[in-house]
């Protein structure tokens, strides 16, 4: 699995518009074959900032990302409304485990 952590800075003003790409994005995404997952959240912490968190099944499947259309229909809109420059970091992940309260953690089913 491929997991990316996509961070932005997003002026203000920009904000509205920011929510219509992003949401945008992320439901697209979540139709492609082998997306695990595809969402954005707001930092709580830093009202300025949010984190895109994908899942791939692989790195094939996020190639294959990368180039639809709708990628890049996302990028060009998103680039104008950055404050600085946005941050992505891939993971390529070989197991997981989840916390089950009662038995630590555990292999995810």
């Amino acid at each position: 699995m491929i997991v990316v952590t996509g961070r932005v800075r997003i002026a203000a003003e920009n904000r509205e518009r920011f929510a219509e790409v992003a949401t945008e994005m992320c439901a697209r995404s979540r139709e492609e074959d082998a997306c695990c997952g595809y969402c954005v959240y707001s930092d709580l912490e830093q009202d300025d900032r949010y984190i895109f968190v994908e899942e791939w099944a692989d790195d094939d499947a996020l190639q294959r990302h990368f180039a639809q259309p709708h990628t890049a229909t996302f990028m060009g809109a998103l680039i104008p409304l950055l404050a600085e420059g946005a941050d992505a970091v891939f993971h390529t992940v070989q197991s997981s485990r989840k916390l089950d309260p009662e038995r630590g953690l555990v292999a995810v089913d």
